[in-house]
């Protein structure tokens, strides 16, 4: 049903696209005509450069995806004596994707304390637009090599390019515009999602990794014309180094924070949890996708559910996730991650198959994309400053890509032990287990929140 389901989707919203543009335009200049005047070419320009990142983003990843999934989807890979079929390959990917990304954000930190964040921005930038015109040329009759270049490339991309993002934007302002600002930003994001996965999905056929290189090289360029023009218009609010940014001052008292506050500690073992969940849903939508999908049709299979899935959390973002905060508070908003997995991993257990593991994705990311991190970032405004930012950026650098790792690696464990396809809905077994204790630890954050929201 999977093969179905996912294509008509994209037909049905493709020739709804020029009403859905109509729609979220008029949404976007409702939401600009409600800042103040001097405000306009502020978010304008952040939600323009958002989307861009997001969009290149979404781009590739279907595409990087199907390159090396599909290079061992055949054969596997023999490592280290054990033999590895596709979606194992890829979790090894992802294990060293872990580590490039991590010594990618120290390095981050370090150039962060010494640039300015226009010329830091744009150095990124640049950095990144050589790198795709390379690629232009070495994705033609990709080998292995190439292939596991570009797939750890994209996360690269990711990792440093919304870095210099946040950084830029967090120095723009002071808190006042940026609670005012930072919804439209993010929607930025959002619909930068929504269409990089919608050129990918309707073009797969056409976008071949070459031209997908050169485009994103193109979009770069779009970019730093974007940090030029904002950099501009700026007054900046801070020297070279700010409270936003994960320098290393800030964050070596990290640990020492986090575990002096049960509060902080209940945030920090969320994250965990949920990377660890993560992890091994995509295990079982990959492998599942695997199993019933072949050859060309990856691509356009996985840029399938990838639309699907962020078309699902634009519509959160744009109609649920305010609503759900302002009106049942975080502590619900907490709850419908875990509560949606739990659903879908039931189901699948029951009745595993194309479309249910693939809707494993879209509850997984849309879900998390969207209300999960409105709320999650909501946790941090009641701590006190100095905590907040000390404990934050040692969540987002080391505990969070740490819990990634562990993930990874359990889950690798786990298909060593659960092989194939059958073995797949028993791993959603090991996933309710975490969910308990994900529920229990939810519980206690929202009730230590309305505490500190509201203190006696």
């Amino acid at each position: 049903m999977g093969h179905i389901f996912f294509p008509q989707f994209i037909e049905w919203v493709w020739k709804l696209r020029l009403p859905l543009c109509v729609f979220f335009s008029a949404y976007v200049v409702w939401k600009l005509w409600l800042l103040r005047p001097h405000e306009r070419w502020h978010a304008i320009l952040m939600s323009s450069y958002f989307f861009f990142i997001i969009s290149i983003y979404w781009l590739i990843k279907p595409i990087k995806k199907t390159l090396l999934v599909g290079y061992y989807q055949v054969t596997g890979l023999t490592l280290l004596g054990l033999h590895l079929d596709a979606a194992q390959v890829e979790l090894v990917a992802k294990e060293i994707n872990l580590l490039l990304s991590l010594l990618a954000a120290l390095s981050f930190a370090k150039l962060a304390s010494r640039f300015k964040r226009e010329k830091l921005a744009l150095y990124i930038i640049i950095f990144f637009i050589l790198g795709f015109i390379t690629f232009v040329s070495l994705l033609y009759n990709a080998e292995y090599l190439t292939i596991w270049m570009f797939y750890l490339y994209g996360d690269i991309f990711v990792t440093l390019m919304l870095a210099s993002f946040f950084a830029f934007l967090n120095d723009s302002g002071d808190v006042q515009t940026a609670r005012r600002l930072y919804g439209l930003i993010v929607l930025g994001g959002v619909l930068g999602g929504f269409f990089g996965s919608a050129v990918v999905a309707n073009y797969a056929r056409k976008i071949e990794p070459p031209m997908a290189a050169l485009i994103c090289a193109g979009l770069l360029v779009v970019i730093a014309v974007i940090a030029l023009w904002f950099g501009s218009l700026v007054k900046w609010t801070a020297p070279i180094e700010s409270p936003g940014i994960a320098s290393t001052r800030r964050y070596k008292n990290g640990l020492r924070t986090i575990i002096s506050s049960p509060y902080i500690l209940g945030i920090a073992s969320m994250v965990g949890l949920y990377e660890m969940v993560s992890a091994i849903m995509d295990y079982q939508f990959t492998s599942t996708v695997l199993h019933f999908v072949s050859g060309e049709q990856l691509k356009v299979y996985f840029a399938s559910v990838y639309y699907f899935t962020n078309f699902i959390s634009l519509i959160l973002q744009l109609f649920l996730t305010t609503l759900v905060m302002t009106r049942f508070g975080v502590a619900t908003a907490l709850l419908f991650l875990p509560f949606t997995i739990m659903i879908g991993e039931s189901a699948f257990i029951l009745l595993p198959g194309l479309l249910l593991g693939s809707l494993l994705n879209t509850i997984d990311n849309a879900f998390s994309y969207s209300i999960n991190q409105s709320a999650k970032e909501v946790l941090y405004v009641p701590v006190e400053r100095e905590k907040k930012y000390q404990a934050k950026a040692f969540i987002d650098i080391f505990i969070l890509r740490c819990a990634k790792g562990i993930a990874v690696a359990f889950s690798l464990m786990l298909t060593l032990i659960f092989a194939g396809f059958e073995g797949m809905r028993w791993l959603s077994l090991i996933v309710l287990g975490l969910l308990f204790i994900w529920l229990t630890v939810v519980r206690y954050i929202g009730q230590s929140y309305k505490k500190m929201e509201k203190p006696d």
